[in-house]
């Protein structure tokens, strides 16, 4: 799936979705482990109030698209993997909770993929 496909989709989300994402005291654990692998990836400390944050940045699309996957080196893409192969880290999990953040882990997952072809000479 392509990067812009998932933001876009993102995009269409309704704001009151995410805000009420942000507003959670405390999320279900699939949400925060979705929302900490992003934090990952951005090279930011992987906690809910950072995740809070990253939920009200009016830039996070920008942000998203504009992501180097080759940024990616080899021990994030180790840390990513703790939480990428858990059995409950999948779309169907997370989309009936939250479909905002369902699109955080299409992203992230994408990511993956693509940094994984980097590291395999595969992707330049």
């Amino acid at each position: 799936m392509k990067i812009n496909t998932i933001l876009d989709e993102f995009k269409s989300i309704d704001k009151l979705k995410i805000t009420e994402t942000k507003a959670l005291a405390n999320p279900p654990m699939i949400i925060a482990y979705v929302l900490e692998s992003v934090l990952i990836l951005l090279r930011k400390e992987p906690s809910f109030s950072q995740a809070r944050r990253l939920l009200a940045d009016p830039n996070l699309i920008e942000t998203l698209q504009n992501f180097d996957v080759k940024s990616v080196d080899k021990l994030t893409l180790k840390k990513l993997k703790i939480y990428t192969t858990m059995e409950s880290y999948k779309y169907e999990s997370v989309v009936e909770l939250s479909q905002p953040i369902a699109c955080l882990l299409k992203w992230v997952k994408e990511i993956e993929k693509m940094a994984e072809l980097v590291h395999n000479g595969q992707l330049k």
